[in-house]
């Protein structure tokens, strides 16, 4: 019921139909039909007046943030100056203009038709649990640490936090938009521009609805577990909005925690905004330690760079956020577990078992969870989404707490080159959680391979494209997929170590994805160790 209910008011919020809005659909139609009539020399100001409508309707479009709209925008304009043109120029030395520009409309229109498809206004998937989602954000800021990252000596470091949660109702809150047109506007051009495409291409991102109504009151029945998440590295904490949703519908209050500096710009409600760090360049600048350890051919020539990689690293500007990152972690679980949310988070507080603590990240998230959760007993399992470790105690040692791992097909798309696309051993991860010799063994460690994913493939954006582009930036596995995949796995991992769920997890959910989800066993560095000892 509160599935249908969602579907209904997202669809009378953004008006939009399948994955564009009315508004794109009025513009196309109108200038196909603006068109036919002007080359028809048949009633000229009819083919005028629709294509002003058209041109008006994607003007619409173009401002509420359908980019896609623009090229045929202008092919309504042309189609005027197609029609008003005097109907003797189709005989006269003058008609290939007419043609031309008739060509130019046509093309203009495919243009737009095309990038409607490639890049359209997606949808999530709906929630699969019982219970509807609510949605709400607040600010924290820590007194104890100041001067953290790029923050002047004494101010205090502030972030910003997202939580999902299971709502007692819906009944007149308005779901929230995927990124709000400000955050659009603020950090989606940090994010994005990272994949090396323009901006603009995800402006529309603003039009696409969640699941997630904002404010809605919280479901107060019961205690629930907790999960606390964080972004990858230069992205933002509604990522993967879909995993959380999903989490939420199934009895989890889960809070996405942003990491300023190493995100897209944060805006705080006094009007501050926190931008990506000045020292970007040098985070995504490796040394030649790193390189060597990288590219490694085998155990053995990883095994002797691995000294010199760590070392790198430990004087990387990649490690000053490794720290700021996992003290957030602290930062915020010392607030949740003393009852020490902002007032406003006051049903989100009462509801939040302490004693089923649970972590998870993508990419530098993932790192940072992990490490995180196993050095805080108040964490009681972790999911690491396709992240390197750069805790050197993990190395060659057992993991605390139960923890899942899902990468990105490293065997397809090797993150390093040809020699880290072993199918026995993922290197972003497999000299850490577990002791060599006993590698791939311990019943505490779950991995996984996510088939034809790439890196951001575990992320919402495979829902963001098609054909060759999906491919080119998430991989060439099925979006709907992956993603439904992920959050399986996921939310199996939790519902078994949080809730106690007899569910024969991870069999269960491999078995139910076979061709999204491989099992991994990390039994090539016992066999390399063993044979090495």
């Amino acid at each position: 019921m509160a599935g249908a209910e969602g579907a209904a008011h997202r669809v009378g919020l953004t008006g939009r139909v399948a994955d564009v809005l009315i508004t794109d659909v009025v513009l196309m139609l109108g200038a196909i039909a603006a068109l036919a009539m002007a080359l028809r020399s048949q009633n000229r100001r009819g083919a005028i007046a629709l294509a002003f409508i058209a041109a008006l309707a994607g003007s619409i479009s173009t401002y509420r943030n359908s980019w896609q709209a623009t090229p045929a925008v202008l092919a309504a304009l042309l189609i005027v100056g197609i029609a008003i043109m005097p109907p003797y120029l189709a005989t006269q030395p003058l008609r290939w203009l007419r043609r031309t520009l008739s060509s130019i409309v046509i093309g203009l229109i495919a243009a737009s038709a095309a990038l409607f498809y490639f890049l359209p206004i997606f949808s999530l998937p709906e929630p699969s649990g019982p219970h509807a989602v609510g949605t709400r954000q607040f600010e924290m800021i820590d007194q104890a640490r100041q001067g953290v990252m790029e923050d002047t000596p004494g101010t205090p470091r502030r972030i910003l936090v997202r939580a999902w949660y299971p709502a007692s109702s819906i009944e007149g809150f308005s779901t929230r938009p995927y990124l709000t047109r400000a955050e659009v506007d603020d950090h989606a051009i940090d994010v994005f521009k990272d994949f090396g495409l323009p901006y603009v291409m995800y402006r529309h991102f603003s039009l696409v609805r969640t699941h997630s109504y904002v404010d809605a009151p919280v479901n107060v029945s019961d205690s629930l577990p907790v999960v606390v998440f964080s972004h990858g590295y230069w992205c933002w904490p509604g990522q993967n909005t879909a995993l959380m949703e999903k989490l939420a519908s199934h009895g989890y209050l889960v809070f996405s925690v942003g990491h300023p500096y190493d995100a897209g710009t944060m805006a705080f409600s006094d009007g501050v905004k926190i931008p990506v760090s000045p020292k970007k360049q040098s985070a995504q600048t490796p040394t030649q330690g790193m390189i060597k350890f990288w590219t490694g051919a085998d155990h053995d020539t990883r095994y002797a760079a691995l000294h010199q990689y760590q070392t790198d690293f430990d004087k990387h500007r990649v490690m000053q956020s490794f720290k700021a990152w996992r003290d957030d972690l602290r930062f915020f679980v010392d607030r949740l577990t003393a009852h020490g949310l902002p007032d406003a988070m006051h049903e989100l507080q009462e509801v939040a078992d302490d004693q089923r603590i649970g972590f998870a990240g993508m990419s530098f998230g993932g790192t940072t969870s992990a490490s995180a959760c196993h050095h805080d007993p108040r964490c009681k399992a972790a999911v690491n989404l396709d992240g390197e470790e750069f805790d050197w105690s993990l190395y060659d040692a057992p993991v605390r707490m139960p923890l899942a791992v899902l990468h990105a097909d490293w065997v397809d798309y090797p993150p390093f080159g040809p020699t880290s696309a072993d199918p026995t051993f993922n290197l972003l991860s497999g000299y850490a959680y577990e002791s060599w010799s006993t590698a791939g063994d311990n019943d505490n460690v779950t991995r996984a391979r996510l088939i034809g994913a790439r890196h951001v493939g575990l992320t919402d954006l495979p829902l963001a494209a098609r054909g060759p582009l999906k491919t080119r930036l998430y991989g060439k596995g099925n979006s709907e997929q992956m993603i439904e995949a992920t959050n399986a796995f996921v939310l199996g991992f939790f519902d078994r170590r949080l809730k106690g769920t007899a569910n024969a997890f991870p069999s269960s959910v491999l078995e139910r994805y076979p061709t999204a989800l491989a099992p991994h066993r990390n039994i090539g560095v016992r066999e390399w160790w063993t044979h090495r000892s």
